[in-house]
């Protein structure tokens, strides 16, 4: 698989051979960057499947730029430090893969797919996580909202229930909609 990949690292020779390695093993660099301000600038403008980064970079990290685009892009930090500290950062900063200088093709193909396969994981999971809570949102509103009816109109739950799903389909509304109209008016 092929992806189009941004690096950043303030190591003119680091770059170089990054961007031979990358496109010898079929991946596309979009841009390249001196240093974290650049690789910002270069991430919006080029919207890359994967963003490598240098830990230590003039202006901004490579942890703290990983802080900022994490939740939308896999980043790959490579990085001549290997110490559990900067480790930690990094996962923390949700870092996908942790690559330390000098690295191989061998090293660098897995890092970028297994970056990849975790952050589409991870981003699926939190899909679920929020429909759930939706899901739940509405469940509450809608308990709270047949509570109402039966305490208002004497009718038993399976009725409320009905009622509100019969006013969902005859006003084409969802019934999170018409549970929170139901307690607004009788809440």
């Amino acid at each position: 698989m092929s992806f189009r990949i941004l690096i950043a690292d303030d190591e003119p020779l680091i770059r170089i051979d990054l961007k031979e390695l990358l496109e010898g093993i079929g991946h596309q660099v979009v841009g390249e960057a001196r240093d974290g301000r650049e690789a910002h600038d270069l991430i919006k403008q080029k919207n890359p499947d994967v963003v490598i980064l240098d830990i230590k970079m003039p202006y901004e990290s490579g942890i703290d730029l990983a802080r900022k685009i994490a939740g939308r892009y896999p980043v790959v930090l490579v990085t001549a430090y290997s110490e559990r500290q900067l480790i930690e950062q990094a996962r923390d900063a949700g870092v996908m893969a942790y690559l330390t200088k000098p690295f191989r093709e061998e090293e660098l193909a897995p890092a970028i797919e297994l970056s990849v396969r975790h952050f589409l994981d991870k981003s699926l999971l939190a899909d679920r996580v929020l429909r759930l809570k939706e899901e739940l949102d509405t469940r509450k509103l809608v308990e709270r909202a047949k509570g109402l009816l039966m305490e208002s109109e004497g009718l038993t739950e399976a009725q409320a229930y009905r009622r509100i799903q019969k006013m969902s389909m005859d006003k084409n509304k969802s019934l999170k909609e018409v549970a929170q109209a139901v307690i607004t008016l009788l809440g």
